[in-house]
């Protein structure tokens, strides 16, 4: 199967890329970080918060396709009094978990690159059900995520036969949840990044 996974380097998406590997399938993975030692796959060193020129990145992703299996999972949160947050950070997350999928989804698609009867998944997070306090333009960037996810979910199957699934987990073991996690959070409730690859790749 090919996999292309954004968020590869850290967190779920590391949990993702092992699983993937694990089952040989052909990765190409997205992030800002340099690729892991010891990791071989078709690595894309890229800051989805920063591009300037999608078309651009569409067409090297579109090189590596077509591809069976999507997962948009790359993502960045600002926490703290929401009215103290900079407007800057705001549109940063907005950039990498909202924009981000919407362009790279748009660029796949106009170019072929999502196989008939493939997958996209956009991880979206447990905040579309239930307030995060102190997290509010991560929770309104997921929420947005989830709407352009029943959007196109029709007529994406519709057109072109491409099966869309929104993913949306709670507070996981990763370096995100802990440099992120409200004071005095247990740590011992999150859940394993491993079991909800799992989850994601055998739905």
């Amino acid at each position: 199967m090919r996999v292309l996974l954004t968020g590869a380097a850290s967190g779920l998406g590391a949990a993702l890329l092992r699983a993937c590997m694990a089952r040989e399938d052909q990765v190409c993975a997205l992030d800002r970080a340099p690729c892991p030692d010891g990791v071989r796959v078709d690595w894309v060193q890229t800051d989805l918060g920063a591009v300037t020129d999608w078309a651009a990145l569409g067409a090297e992703l579109a090189e590596k396709g077509p591809f069976d299996l999507v997962i948009l999972n790359a993502g960045i949160s600002a926490t703290g009094p929401f009215e103290t947050i900079t407007l800057d950070r705001h549109r940063a997350v907005s950039r990498v978990n909202l924009h981000a999928p919407l362009q790279i989804t748009a660029q796949l698609v106009q170019a072929g690159s999502l196989a008939q009867g493939g997958r996209l998944v956009l991880v979206a997070s447990l905040s579309c059900f239930t307030g995060y306090p102190g997290a509010a333009s991560y929770a309104a960037s997921k929420d947005g995520l989830a709407a352009f996810a029943a959007s196109i979910r029709k007529p994406v199957w519709r057109d072109h036969r491409i099966a869309v699934q929104l993913v949306c987990p709670g507070p996981m073991d990763t370096p995100h949840a802990t440099e992120h996690a409200p004071e005095g959070a247990d740590a011992s409730r999150r859940m394993s990044p491993a079991k909800v690859a799992q989850a994601i790749l055998t739905a």
